[in-house]
């Protein structure tokens, strides 16, 4: 499916459910060890010693070539092979994950946990804190994603993310350095591993006023027109390219008028919200114009992405840097 769930793929929701109907929403609010029940996903994952590969030569003969320099992973349940490993790859099971949340305390909550790609990615989104911003009009809810690849692809993280309810807009903590609580790879002292993230998360939960002080900061100032447009001309060449005011060649005029266009989407998104919220000019709102723009762009050259591709480039990928970029360089200027 261009969702990017297949029909291996199991998900559970907190309230809403997902655009594409697959997954089972729950009504109350879920333990990590329910989430991982209701959402089918307490199944593990297992290593191959070994590779078997079938091939026939030019003659029409069959034979069996053996290789022990890769592993392959393979779920349980399906008995799918889900990636191909080295031999020190160390598989971390979805039940692991899931312990792993308590470690915000034992009454955490989970708002989704579900897979992607046959199972070959899995995540746990779970609450965090939430608070108000730009006096008391602005909800912020604080999760922190915890993600895991069964593929060989993806280390195990822990992401500190936030939403925005004005506006859906998903916004990385951007005090978490490199933006990951924490990261590792699939190999070597596993267990140490888990102790750190779980010592991590526990950090975590002690210091979650930080982002909230953050955003406070950004709320409580006010800017001027100059301010905002000079700030945005500096996001912009740091996403895309300088801004030439005359330019001399075709490539800066492209640039220019490229601009502008964005520009004014990022003016219209923070009008809006400004009128919506009643709120005075503040570098939130200008910040928050641009990283809306960010993660609810379409691709170039017109391709479509869907709901749950979007997610994840916005949590994962280069939408996710792009937004810590913007808004620490709003963090700079208060």
């Amino acid at each position: 499916m261009s969702h990017e769930m297949t029909e291996t793929d199991s998900a559970v929701y907190y309230k809403k459910a997902a655009w594409h109907g697959i997954g089972t929403v729950a009504e109350e609010a879920m333990s990590p060890k329910q989430a991982l029940e209701m959402s089918g996903l307490d199944w593990n994952v297992t290593k191959s010693s070994h590779i078997d590969c079938h091939y026939m030569d030019d003659a029409g003969f069959s034979y069996t070539a053996t290789s022990t320099a890769k592993s392959a992973t393979i779920r349980e349940d399906t008995g799918e092979i889900l990636g191909f490993v080295s031999q020190t790859y160390c598989p971390v099971q979805n039940s692991e994950l899931a312990e792993l949340a308590y470690s915000l305390g034992e009454n955490t909550t989970v708002e989704s946990f579900g897979s992607i790609r046959g199972g070959r990615r899995v995540y746990c989104l779970v609450h965090a804190n939430s608070f108000t911003a730009d006096n008391g009009q602005d909800d912020v809810h604080q999760y922190l994603l915890l993600a895991n690849g069964h593929d060989g692809t993806l280390a195990m993280s822990g992401i500190p993310t936030s939403i925005r309810v004005v506006c859906e807009n998903t916004l990385n903590m951007v005090l978490a350095q490199n933006n990951n609580m924490f990261r590792f790879t699939h190999n070597g002292d596993m267990n140490q591993k888990l102790t750190d993230a779980r010592n991590a998360l526990a950090f975590f939960r002690r210091t979650g006023k930080v982002f909230q002080s953050a955003v406070t900061q950004l709320t409580n100032k006010e800017w001027t027109h100059d301010d905002i447009s000079r700030y945005w001309l500096d996001v912009y060449a740091k996403l895309d390219a300088p801004v030439v005011s005359n330019p001399q060649t075709e490539q800066e005029e492209k640039t220019l008028i490229r601009s502008r266009s964005v520009m004014a989407t990022w003016a219209d998104t923070f009008d809006r919200e400004r009128r919506d919220l009643g709120s005075r000019p503040s570098p939130w709102l200008a910040a928050n114009a641009v990283t809306n723009w960010i993660q609810h762009k379409e691709a170039k050259r017109g391709r479509k992405m869907t709901s749950e591709s979007r997610i994840e480039k916005n949590l994962f990928g280069k939408n996710s840097m792009d937004s810590v970029k913007v808004v620490k360089m709003a963090l700079q200027r208060v």
